[in-house]
């Protein structure tokens, strides 16, 4: 769907819409160093949103003997003490911080990291991905892929592939958000907007349009038979998604935001992770599960995609569907939570 074909509504602008909370951040921590990187981020977050933290270990059950190198935090008293460690020093820079150990072995750690995000009402889950080895896999199967398919609240994922000997500052003076055209790809807007004016960065407004070459799914039959016809109809789009970016962007600056807009052409994972690279962007915020738009862009599997080509912390803000929708997130079980 291009910018034109959406039907016409008046759009409520990221200033107009319900701000996005950002009062409660879910830090899911496994007791190995790498799961402790995402921590500086959500203190970052917190300072910056006044936002309260909670710590969180589930215990696993039949769980490997070490993690990462580390041992496996099996046991509850472990477990507590380690996380109660963690809570002191990060409240002693004046923040407030809780933790809470899931003491029942559960076989599905991320269905019950899930849950508790639900049971609290966290507006937002920090955690990292754990090393090269989960991103060959493009985190399917992995806690943080599962998290990411069950989980109804907006997920911040962190790639680690080691710990670094200082955590670098979270200070993203540009924040990148990708859209597709469609009304539920904006879904990221007010939350990307409330971080932008809460860290006092930029945002850049990004949407890739195909060139011939690299026009994929129902589309690529007209592009193989008709390429002079597809040729212009994508240079038409061009043209409309660079005023339906200029449009969003300037009700952004109307809104106290600093904002500016970007079209590029190409394949969308590849240019997306080159221009964040580019402009050094230090988070990505974007709306998972908008299959209506170009290419259906912002599906997990293409998230986990672009994950693996840059280095940028990515923020994905679920669009919850109706319970009776066929692809609608499941619920966690009762047993998931404590």
């Amino acid at each position: 769907m291009s910018p034109a074909d959406r039907p016409n509504r008046p759009r409520q602008t990221p200033a107009s819409t319900t701000a996005a909370r950002t009062d409660r951040i879910l830090v899911p921590l496994d007791g190995s160093r790498l799961a402790e990187t995402a921590i500086p981020i959500a203190a970052r977050l917190a300072e910056a949103c006044g936002a309260a933290i909670t710590l969180l270990h589930v215990i696993e059950k039949a769980a490997p003997s070490s993690i990462h190198g580390e041992p496996h935090l099996a046991k509850g008293a472990e477990a507590d003490a380690y996380l109660e460690r963690l809570a002191k020093r990060l409240a002693s820079g004046g923040r407030t911080v809780d933790y809470h150990v899931h003491e029942v072995p559960v076989g599905d750690v991320a269905r019950s990291i899930a849950g508790h995000a639900d049971e609290q009402a966290s507006d937002v889950v920090v955690m990292s991905t754990h090393g090269a080895g989960d991103l060959r896999r493009g985190l399917w199967g992995s806690n943080a892929q599962r998290v990411l398919q069950i989980c109804r609240r907006p997920v911040l994922l962190v790639r680690t592939e080691r710990v670094p000997p200082v955590p670098p500052p979270f200070e993203p003076a540009t924040i990148m958000v990708p859209l597709d055209g469609t009304v539920a790809a904006e879904a990221a807007l007010p939350l990307a907007a409330k971080l932008a004016r809460a860290l006092g960065a930029q945002l850049r407004l990004v949407m890739v349009v195909p060139t011939l070459e690299t026009v994929a799914g129902d589309h690529q039959p007209r592009a193989t038979f008709l390429p002079g016809t597809t040729r212009v109809l994508l240079d038409v789009q061009q043209e409309q998604a660079t005023a339906y970016l200029e449009d969003l962007a300037q009700s952004l600056r109307e809104a106290g935001v600093s904002s500016v807009a970007e079209v590029r052409r190409g394949a969308p994972v590849a240019e997306l992770a080159a221009d964040a690279a580019e402009h050094a962007d230090g988070l990505v915020v974007a709306a998972t599960h908008g299959r209506a738009g170009l290419q259906a862009i912002w599906s997990t599997s293409v998230a986990t995609r672009l994950l693996k080509r840059t280095n940028a912390p990515i923020l994905l803000v679920p669009i919850v569907e109706p319970a009776s929708s066929p692809g609608a997130a499941a619920r966690p079980a009762p047993e998931a939570l404590s």
